[in-house]
């Protein structure tokens, strides 16, 4: 059997994305990260009425809780600012990364806190913090997924993203939902090279 993979959301709002992604089964986690306190409830209103919420998802204890029920994948909620999250796992990993000096093993990090395959991302029309990008880019995702109603930052962030080395665009969908303005939502998947 193949390992599901684990999935970090930044920006989660109320879980709009995070609940249909719970729903699919398709990830072994989804640890959901919102800085808004009213959202941050919203979102954990709304996995426990879909029967997602991780019960006890504060302490970030995994051991005791199977992340994955057989009709659903399980959600923890942490109320963060996305930068300071990106900070943090940049630190824990800089010291992983220390401790592995001189032992042949891989560069990135192998801590479960760190340890993700998929980044969803759905900051504001501002774009993402430059350290959000360089979490991406140094992190274990090999899977980036941005929604963005903001084209300009969408462009700067892509120019770090892809510019870099990092990622190449597998899919881009440009979704006009505010007909006869210029506002416009994108989603696009991002591939590590």
């Amino acid at each position: 059997t193949t390992t599901k993979p684990r999935l970090l959301e930044m920006y989660c709002g109320c879980g709009a994305h995070t609940i249909p992604l719970a729903k699919s089964t398709l990830l072994s986690e989804i640890v959901a990260v919102e800085l808004d306190d009213r959202l941050v409830n919203a979102c954990r209103n709304n996995c426990h009425l879909n029967n997602c919420l991780k019960d006890g998802c504060d302490d970030g204890d995994n051991s005791e809780h199977s992340n994955v029920a057989h009709d659903r994948t399980l959600v923890q909620v942490f109320k963060g600012d996305a930068a300071e999250w990106a900070a943090k796992t940049l630190r824990r990993q800089r010291k992983h990364d220390d401790k592995k000096i001189g032992e042949s093993s891989s560069s990135k990090c192998t801590d479960d806190n760190n340890n993700f395959d998929i980044l969803l991302v759905d900051p504001p029309r501002d774009g993402l913090n430059n350290t959000v990008c360089d979490m991406c880019l140094k992190g274990t995702f090999d899977h980036v997924i941005y929604v963005s109603c903001g084209r300009r930052a969408l462009l700067r962030d892509f120019a770090i993203l892809c510019g870099m080395g990092g990622f190449n665009v597998v899919d881009l969908a440009v979704i006009d939902l505010f007909p006869g303005t210029d506002a416009v939502e994108s989603l696009v998947h991002l591939k590590r090279r």
